[in-house]
């Protein structure tokens, strides 16, 4: 089958729609760069194109021409619509429900596209790959969360009974499993939920690429569920052996290298279940025809849309971006400039050590900085501090309200006994707006102090607090022009302090000494 040589207008309109899903995918990468479990995002894109050209070699006949010009209307709305979901996801690039929506209106105009080629027989054909995008885009977070704690509790309690059942006693605590002395902790990573939502994918694609029929596509999809957890099972007895018989130096240094055996094992078995259901549907329903060489061409279809509609998209597209900038300019222009400060870490503090947030905890926050540590200060006072920074336009400014002491400290082992409300520390020019706290581990008191700080802080002074946003704050948000410009989240935990008071001052001593202040400019990412 000869593929038909492109023309002129057929390239513009080509040129339009890759330019909408460009646009898209821009909005969309965040996610995938900075949540692993959605790390495999890059490669939908290039899969959905190959499987879209795969379609292409084999599809129907085209219509004549276009349909009635009024039909322009129903694009031409698609386009416009563009404008404010842009605006919105600006502030909030981290919506699941806005980026679900772009997401629908980008293939909503690519199948109105197909529609014009081919009225509904290629819309038909061609449904898959313009589906198969969907697979990049992030879980709702009730399901992802439900599915990751659920999955973490079976894999620990089957990991504990099945060491114990080959001979090494293992117990299960939660999502720790105890081997001898030795405690491994079940991380989220490690529950199979990252290689579910990956093989998910494949098997949707590999589905797809060898025709398979509806009911062996489920089947598929279904086995990739099993052999997921199934193999991140033995991942985890694997680990959790190697921690209790070398030590957790041992644990660490093949952490990584296991996971990366199993992903690759995971998608060689998907693979090897597809051609065995390949096989399967061709016993049934014979071979899969495929396109004939010496088959006469198929007719040119038309081009989607006229040259004055895509000279009319393409300015769309644009004058959406330009508009969206200049809405949150307008409100940003009497802000002043970010003041630019720094943590300088005392390496050389009594007892300092680097800790690291979990692979979850980056997964929730996609912050762009983030450092922990704790010491012992001159006065013998326990300190432990984090710090949290996302640089201007990475996500929503309400996502910093997603890590607050009373709910994550509890986590740890901690008590919460009382808030005592805000306390101001200023150190040099910085001001920073504490809220205390009083947590117990065990007997001893232990003081918590949580800051929330916007770079350039709206005038109206709209302040950032753990809650559950709702869709009308957000949207609130976006018409007030308050988008993230930058946000830095400190908390610290003070031990062996008898009152408020004193933790205050040894808070306000160490914060004079390590936060440095400088002219060094912010970068958006």
């Amino acid at each position: 089958m000869k593929l038909p040589s492109l023309r002129p207008i057929l390239v513009l309109n080509i040129a339009l729609i890759g330019f909408f899903w460009l646009l898209l995918f821009n909005r969309l990468h965040t996610e995938w760069i900075v949540n692993t479990l959605y790390s495999y995002g890059w490669a939908v894109p290039f899969l959905a194109l190959y499987l879209f050209s795969e379609r292409w070699r084999d599809r129907p006949a085209p219509a004549a021409d276009r349909p009635h010009p009024i039909w322009l209307v129903i694009p031409a709305v698609a386009l416009l619509l563009y404008t404010p979901l842009r605006i919105v996801n600006e502030a909030n690039p981290d919506w699941v429900r806005v980026n679900f929506d772009l997401t629908v209106l980008v293939a909503a105009f690519s199948a109105m596209a197909l529609f014009a080629m081919g009225r509904f027989r290629y819309l038909w054909h061609f449904w898959f790959p313009i589906f198969f995008v969907f697979t990049a885009l992030p879980w709702p977070v009730w399901m992802e969360e439900n599915l990751v704690q659920t999955l973490t509790r079976w894999n620990t309690q089957f990991s504990a009974e099945a060491l114990t059942m080959l001979g090494t006693p293992a117990m299960a605590h939660g999502n720790l499993i105890q081997i001898g002395a030795s405690w491994v902790n079940v991380e989220e990573a490690c529950s199979g939920i990252r290689s579910l939502q990956t093989s998910f994918m494949m098997s949707l694609f590999l589905g797809e690429f060898y025709r398979l029929n509806f009911v062996l596509r489920i089947f598929l999809m279904a086995s990739s569920f099993v052999v997921a957890f199934a193999l991140n099972i033995g991942r985890t007895m694997t680990l959790t052996y190697l921690s209790g018989a070398y030590g957790n130096h041992t644990l660490e240094k093949w952490h990584d290298p296991i996971g990366t055996a199993v992903m690759v094992l995971c998608l060689v078995s998907l693979w090897v279940l597809a051609l065995g259901f390949e096989k399967l549907h061709a016993s049934v329903l014979g071979p899969r025809k495929l396109p004939d060489p010496n088959a006469p061409a198929i007719p040119a279809a038309p081009a989607p849309f006229p040259a004055a509609f895509v000279a009319f998209g393409f300015c769309a597209l644009v004058a959406a971006e330009v508009t969206n900038e200049a809405w949150y300019r307008y409100h940003e222009e009497k802000l002043g400039p970010p003041r630019e400060w720094a943590i300088a870490w005392p390496t050389t503090a009594k007892s300092f050590k680097r800790g690291e947030f979990p692979d979850r905890t980056r997964a929730i926050l996609k912050y762009n900085e983030a450092e922990t540590a704790s010491w012992v200060t001159p006065d013998g006072y326990g300190f432990q501090m984090y710090y949290i920074r996302w640089l201007p336009g990475r996500v929503s400014k309400f996502l910093s309200g997603a890590h607050y002491p009373t709910v994550c400290l509890p986590a740890t082992g901690l008590q919460y006994k009382s808030e005592f409300g805000r306390y101001l520390c200023k150190t040099g020019d910085i001001e920073i707006p504490f809220t205390a706290f009083l947590f117990e581990s065990g007997t001893q008191p232990v003081y918590v102090f949580h800051a929330i700080l916007e770079d350039r802080p709206a005038p109206d002074g709209e302040k950032i607090s753990y809650r559950q946003v709702e869709g009308s704050e957000r949207i609130e948000s976006v018409k007030r022009g308050h988008r993230n410009l930058g946000q830095r989240v400190l908390g610290i935990s003070i031990l062996n302090s008898t009152s408020l008071e004193e933790a205050e001052t040894t808070l306000q001593n160490v914060l004079k000494q390590i936060v440095h202040t400088s002219q060094k400019p912010v970068a958006a990412r």
